[in-house]
Formats: structure tokens, C-alpha cells, sequence
């Protein structure tokens, strides 16, 4: 048999890492339409809130639950979704009340309401933008083309 005829293997190409806008907004909203179902709270009040998300009076306060009442839930503290308050009573004295629910409650209760929703959203999302990735295919290569000749580490 003859020799076969030896090829240099061609140095690899190291391309620039690159950030990819579509996917991150994809992600974005993929977490959003989690925490929206799981913590009833969108993405923005959920990892920005300082209160707790809204008033702690409000029914729909109790319902959400934000990362700042989940830190403070894992040590040790409260998770924002029960309480009690003490009430004066007309005439001297006071009564305590409670209000809200577990945190385990308040999960089953907002995947009760928003989770048809959230699974709906996790299937469209995904395939809303593979289909629009398809049908914007020559104007996202225009693009991601004049971002490269102009050495942006930013594709579309």
C-alpha cells in the first residue's frame, strides 16, 4: 500500500469572544417570565427592590417575593410574605393579628395563578426567537458584518 502524503494540520483561529444581544435578551426574558410565575414579582423588582417589593400592608406585597426577602428568609430572618400587627383597640388595649402566608404557600398560591402563564411564556419565548432569528437572517449579518469591521465584540 502506498504512503499517503502527510498534511500539516492548519493552526487553529482564535477568534475574540463575542456578545451575543439577542441571547441575552432571550435570557432575559426567559428569567423574567420565571421569576414572574414563581416569585410574582418581575425581574427588575425582584433583584432591585429594597422594600420587599411594594408596601408590606399591601396584598400584592405578601405575594411577591423579592432576592432581598429570600436572603433574609435563608438566614434566618423573614421572608416578606407573613407577619402580625398589633392594632389598638378603642377604649385601652391592643389585639395582634396575623396576616399572609407561608413561604411555601405563597409559592404554590403564585404558581397557582401565574403558571400556565410562565409555561406558555417558556415555550413561546424560545421559539419567537428562533423564528425572527430566521426571518431577520440578512439584516443581522449586515450588522453583525459592520460590527466587525469596526472591531465591536457585539453580534445580533
Amino acid at each position: 500500500m502506498a504512503r499517503r502524503k502527510s498534511r500539516k494540520k492548519a493552526p487553529a483561529r482564535r477568534r475574540s469572544a463575542t456578545v451575543n444581544i439577542l441571547g441575552i435578551a432571550e435570557g432575559a426574558l426567559i428569567a423574567n417570565a420565571i421569576t414572574q410565575g414563581v416569585f410574582n414579582a418581575d425581574l427588575k423588582t425582584f433583584f432591585m427592590s429594597t422594600d420587599g417589593g411594594g408596601s408590606a400592608t399591601s396584598a400584592n406585597a405578601r405575594a411577591q417575593i423579592t432576592l432581598r426577602e429570600l436572603i433574609s428568609g435563608a438566614t434566618g430572618g423573614s421572608y416578606g410574605t407573613s407577619g402580625t400587627s398589633t392594632l389598638a383597640k378603642v377604649g385601652g388595649g391592643s389585639s395582634t393579628i396575623s396576616y399572609g402566608q407561608s413561604f411555601s404557600e405563597q409559592i404554590k398560591e403564585n404558581l397557582n395563578d401565574n403558571g400556565l402563564r410562565m409555561v406558555g411564556s417558556l415555550i413561546a419565548i424560545p421559539i419567537a426567537f428562533k423564528v425572527g432569528g430566521k426571518l431577520a437572517k440578512k439584516p443581522r449579518a449586515l450588522v453583525n458584518k459592520v460590527g466587525k469591521m469596526s472591531g465591536l465584540p457585539v453580534r445580533v
